[in-house]
């Protein structure tokens, strides 16, 4: 399904991704294969990668570490009927990461796991994507390559980042060194008007 004015499939799955704090995650039963799902609370990495914060005593975790393939679906919880709603079905593999940006951006989506992180049977684990599949209302069904769209989304943030560079290096110096780095400039530039007797 192409794009129109009025729907983007990529950004209409992107919202449900960055907005969802929590969805239902599909595992394989170890031994047997059969699915399971369970409801776990979710974040994202920059990247749009899926963030978890498990443990290894519950059913869904030990199905990861036997076969780390799992699906994730993320609804936007629209009041009335569900299915009227938006959501996606993310497929992927599910692996534990040590990354402290996942940890911070995980917290900081869900402060109310602050409590877990920190306990030994809780690990953090990131979703690489394999592919998704959005269902956002009648005729809006697609399946998408998220992974290069937030690719090219990361691409954008760094050229909008290069041009503000370049426009205005002195101002982007200050914003990246912060409020200390435009005191010590301003410092700079009062001595140098003393010396020049201004």
């Amino acid at each position: 399904m192409q794009s129109t004015p009025d729907f983007d499939p990529a950004v209409a799955a992107k919202k449900l991704l960055r907005e969802g704090r929590s969805g239902a995650l599909a595992t394989l039963m170890q031994g047997s294969g059969d699915p399971y799902c369970s409801l776990v609370n979710v974040a994202t990495a920059t990247d749009g990668a899926p963030l978890l914060l498990i443990s290894r005593l519950a059913v869904h975790t030990k199905n990861v570490l036997a076969d780390p393939r799992v699906s994730l679906m993320l609804d936007e919880r629209k009041a009335g009927d569900p299915l009227q709603g938006a959501r996606v079905m993310l497929m992927g593999t599910a692996a534990v990461t040590s990354d402290r940006d996942a940890r911070r951006r995980y917290l900081e989506r869900q402060p109310e796991a602050q409590m877990f992180a920190g306990f030994a049977d809780f690990a953090f684990y990131r979703v690489t994507l394999k592919g998704a599949h959005l269902v956002a209302g009648f005729g809006r069904i697609v399946d998408l390559n998220l992974a290069g769209y937030f690719d090219r989304d990361r691409r954008r943030r760094r050229a909008r980042r290069r041009r503000a560079r370049d426009c205005c290096p002195y101002e982007w110096r200050a914003r990246r060194r912060g409020a200390a780095f435009c005191h010590q400039a301003a410092r700079r530039s009062r001595r140098a008007m003393a010396l020049r007797g201004l």
